[in-house]
């Protein structure tokens, strides 16, 4: 199949991409209205819905994404792309390590800062591992281990970016961790629950909330099991972390989260809440 052929088919498949009957009719009113203040309200709708199908379009068509910063008025679209991968696979290490790189930020400074944090926490790992490797290579020992460090997009809308980055490790166990990076778009500022809420307030409200989940998730099922009120362990839960780890997801909804072994046995892996909003709109202090 020769480039003219593949271009032909490229072009198709942008061509019978589907866009919403909601989205026509955005934009044919916004033609057909005069050029009034309305006028401009308008077309301001449509922009921002014609941006969202954009998004989609970039997703499912790469090569379409290389035109659009030639297009006034729609630079700026924020992605995420795999900007290195570390890989290590010697002496039984078998090391995979993905950094993530963010691109389309407003804030330059915030996304030099971002993608610098990133990078120099691949490199880390990468180094980490590589003089474990050599070290043992050169005493004449074997191991077998398993490491992947990885990141995805839990939610990305208008308002919000989060970002989980992974790190799974096996040998004999296996043990997973996380950590969340919460972007407002609007602010181009980086969310933490401290600034988020005033005061402290927050950290008891949220936990309390969290010990009502885990009592009612543990007479709903008796296989789940968090440590509560458990004699047999030290650490039951008290309360959250002032900077606990946490996203938005797409409801606007504040997920409070915990790594493997934080608050319950391995066995129930890495744990989420979600807490109401009727519970965080009271002591809410950062609006977006």
């Amino acid at each position: 199949m020769n480039k003219n052929e593949n271009l032909e088919k490229l072009k198709d498949k942008y061509k019978n991409i589907e866009i919403p009957d909601r989205l026509d009719r955005i934009v044919n009113d916004a033609m057909s209205v005069s050029k009034t203040k309305k006028n401009k309200i308008i077309k301001s709708s449509a922009l921002a819905a014609s941006i969202s199908i954009l998004v989609g379009i970039v997703n499912l068509v790469p090569t379409f994404a290389n035109t659009l910063e030639s297009i006034p008025g729609i630079g700026g679209v924020i992605k995420i792309i795999n900007f290195r991968n570390y890989r290590i696979n010697e002496n039984g290490y078998d090391v995979s390590i993905d950094v993530p790189r963010i691109e389309g930020l407003e804030d330059k400074d915030l996304e030099y800062k971002l993608n610098k944090k990133f990078e120099e926490r691949g490199k880390e790992l990468y180094n980490e591992y590589l003089k474990e490797m050599k070290q043992l290579k050169s005493e004449g020992i074997k191991v077998k281990e398993y490491v992947k460090y990885w990141y995805d997009v839990k939610t990305d809308n208008e308002d919000i970016l989060s970002i989980v980055i992974y790190k799974y490790s096996a040998q004999g166990s296996s043990n997973i961790t996380r950590k969340f990076y919460n972007i407002d778009k609007k602010n181009n500022t980086v969310l933490t629950l401290e600034g988020m809420f005033e005061g402290t307030d927050y950290i008891d409200a949220i936990s309390q909330n969290i010990k009502q989940q885990m009592k009612e998730r543990m007479e709903n099922n008796r296989e789940d099991v968090y440590w509560l009120n458990d004699k047999m362990v030290d650490s039951n839960f008290n309360k959250i972390d002032k900077n606990q780890e946490f996203y938005i997801n797409d409801k606007n909804q504040l997920v409070i989260c915990f790594n493997k072994y934080d608050v319950a046995p391995g066995s129930e892996g890495l744990v989420e809440f979600v807490i109401p909003q009727e519970i965080t709109n009271q002591i809410i202090y950062y609006q977006h």
